[in-house]
């Protein structure tokens, strides 16, 4: 494995790199200034700044299982996501942040049938953010945490439910988001705008959450700006 990614960092060194050798030496003069906080999964299919065109300092990027953020919470004994909020709200100024949530996640499936205890304990805890989540799908598709394997008898019906997860997913933390008080702040004086996007992999469509219909629909123009 290492060798390929040798041969890649030897490729952007002669490539990209130097196309774009100013770009990256005005990048360390003048420091970074991203407009947009890009929170996804660690899937290793998304590639933020592939998906969105975005060129090396246009992006500020959190990335962790499950594109979660955890609710607002002071005392958290892990505060990587917030943190990174913060320092992207309050020091960078960034003008928008995003949370991009995608088809095929292997997190929220794991909601569904999780890891071993004794295997994975961190992933377990860590999923636990996605679990009300999961019941309300379950509760929605009229089945309960009981009734799962019926319920995955299906293929059509699996599917269903994990894409339903999914993005549900993605509303639920644009949620905890929205409480964190420096960007509550933000919002409401309209420095800031937040936005919640499915990525769907074997497309390549994203939508976005519209909060007025309370549904997943086509990014506005998207169609006619790539055509």
């Amino acid at each position: 494995m290492v060798e390929p990614l040798l041969r890649g960092v030897a490729k952007f060194q002669r490539g990209y790199y130097r196309r774009n050798r100013e770009r990256y030496a005005q990048l360390v003069k003048q420091g970074q200034n991203p407009d947009t906080l890009f929170v996804t999964c660690a899937d290793s299919r998304i590639l933020p700044d592939q998906l969105t065109g975005a060129d090396p300092g246009e992006l500020f990027v959190l990335r962790n299982v499950g594109n979660m953020i955890p609710p607002h919470d002071p005392e958290l004994a892990d505060p990587g996501v917030g943190s990174a909020i913060e320092y992207a709200v309050s020091v960078l100024d960034v003008g928008q942040i995003i949370v991009c949530g995608h088809s095929h996640c292997g997190a929220c499936a794991a909601l569904y049938a999780g890891p071993k205890e004794e295997d994975m304990p961190l992933t377990r805890r860590w999923l636990e953010q996605g679990a009300r989540v999961r019941d309300i799908v379950l509760e929605k598709a009229g089945g309960s945490r009981d009734t799962v394997e019926s319920l995955f008898r299906s293929g059509h019906r699996r599917e269903e439910l994990l894409r339903a997860t999914e993005k549900a997913m993605v509303v639920q933390h644009l949620e905890n988001l929205k409480r964190y008080p420096v960007v509550a702040k933000r919002v409401e004086s309209g420095r800031l705008a937040v936005q919640g996007w499915y990525y769907a992999i074997e497309s390549g469509e994203i939508e976005f959450y519209d909060p007025d219909r309370l549904a997943f629909v086509p990014l506005p123009q998207a169609e006619a700006l790539a055509s």
